[in-house]
């Protein structure tokens, strides 16, 4: 089963793995890649495709089950398989805090968007949001997939400079401001643990979230095409300490268009 799922993922489908390894004819992963995308050796991954009794930690996985793009279903059949029981809850949105109201404007919007709290996990996330950052429906935290993961490193362009320093930074700040917060001294602790993301996280200081800031992705089945963004941060006044993140596309923002006053919200001479 798990080469099955192995064999049916496109690679024009993970963002950036064109552009690092150039275009494969057809669908289909190596086990080479696997291990390459979840950050675990090739060898672990095929001990897991061979049936070898291993000590798989519920990280390598969900590791495995994000990269191949498994069902909630096929996730349970893999924990129960593989480690005789059933896996930890997937994700659930959670609009507690923020309400039904900004929970329905966020799934409206065309374009990316989600809403994050103070440790930087996600409890919402619209249509957009999955289609172009294909971990989101799994659940990660914003901080642990963009410093730690694998896909990040692929689909971010210019990772370590443009995202994960200022990134680091931001999480610096946090850790600063709520040194108390349980949840968020995890989210630093798992940071931590990985050799690359521990050197940026110690190096950095700590700064605000840049907002406005252009940085460059790759996205699904777009090759090694790489796209300008901007991201824009709102925080809810019933909250301030949650972040609604808006992902727009910078050519359009440029476009001249946006500069024409709008008739009926800009006043017209008579």
């Amino acid at each position: 089963m798990v080469r099955h799922w192995r064999e049916r993922v496109d690679p024009e489908d993970l963002p950036g793995f064109t552009a690092r390894y150039g275009r494969r004819r057809g669908r289909g992963l190596t086990q080479e890649d696997v291990g390459q995308l979840t950050g675990f050796s090739a060898r672990w991954y095929s001990n897991l495709e061979r049936g070898v009794p291993t000590p798989f930690s519920d990280e390598f996985l969900d590791c495995v089950s994000r990269v191949l793009r498994l069902t909630e279903d096929e996730r349970l059949t893999l924990y129960t398989y593989t480690v005789g029981r059933t896996p930890p809850p997937g994700p659930q949105m959670d609009t507690t805090i923020i309400g039904p109201a900004l929970a329905q404007f966020v799934l409206m919007q065309p374009y990316p968007c989600y809403i994050s709290g103070p440790e930087w996990d996600v409890h919402i996330h619209n249509k957009a949001a999955a289609q172009q950052w294909r971990w989101m429906p799994h659940g990660d935290n914003v901080m642990l997939w963009a410093l730690t993961r694998q896909e990040a490193r692929l689909q971010l362009v210019d990772w370590e400079t443009t995202w994960a320093r200022p990134m680091a930074a931001q999480l610096h700040l946090a850790m600063r401001d709520d040194p108390n917060n349980t949840r968020l001294r995890e989210v630093v602790d798992e940071v931590r643990k990985d050799d690359v993301a521990r050197r940026i996280y110690d190096e950095s200081l700590a700064k605000v979230h840049p907002d406005g800031s252009r940085r460059r992705v790759y996205l699904p089945h777009h090759h090694d095409k790489e796209f300008e963004v901007i991201f824009l941060c709102f925080s809810p006044m019933r909250d301030p300490r949650y972040r609604m993140m808006a992902v727009v596309p910078a050519d359009e923002c440029d476009n001249e268009r946006f500069a024409v006053p709008v008739p009926g919200l800009v006043p017209t001479a008579n």
